[in-house]
């Protein structure tokens, strides 16, 4: 994964660099297929911000949380992304499980539910 880290009217210590590289490599361990994760950071007021952009194989992600240190504005994002990615990958996974036909007809073939199929069917006959 293509990681890019900018400061935006801040400079970036060693320490927040490897912190964000280290969060980058844990989200590109657990989930595989994406490409990129842009973070800026930035400092408003006194207060640190961080912003980050991940995409992916049909996913683009958007996260930005605010600290009074950078390295915690960082971690923040980077659980907010986290979140959201499982977020997405639970929607696509209990929108992707489709009906399992042998266990169907398992339903289906028992006793009880095939008298009263045939019960029902004598009806549809005689009409």
């Amino acid at each position: 994964m293509e990681f890019l880290l900018s400061g935006k009217h801040v400079e970036i210590a060693d320490e927040e660099r490897e912190l964000a590289q280290k969060l980058a490599d844990k989200l590109s361990s657990d989930y595989v297929k994406l490409s990129t994760l842009r973070m800026v950071l930035g400092s408003e007021r006194g207060m640190k911000s961080c912003e980050a952009l991940l995409n992916g194989n049909n996913v683009s992600l958007n996260a930005s949380a605010k600290a009074d240190s950078a390295l915690a504005a960082i971690a923040a994002t980077y659980e907010k992304l986290n979140k959201q990615m499982r977020r997405y990958l639970t929607k696509i996974q209990d929108r992707s499980i489709s009906a399992n036909p042998i266990l169907k007809e398992k339903i289906w073939a028992s006793a009880d539910l095939k008298q009263a199929n045939d019960a029902e069917a004598d009806i549809f006959d005689e009409l």
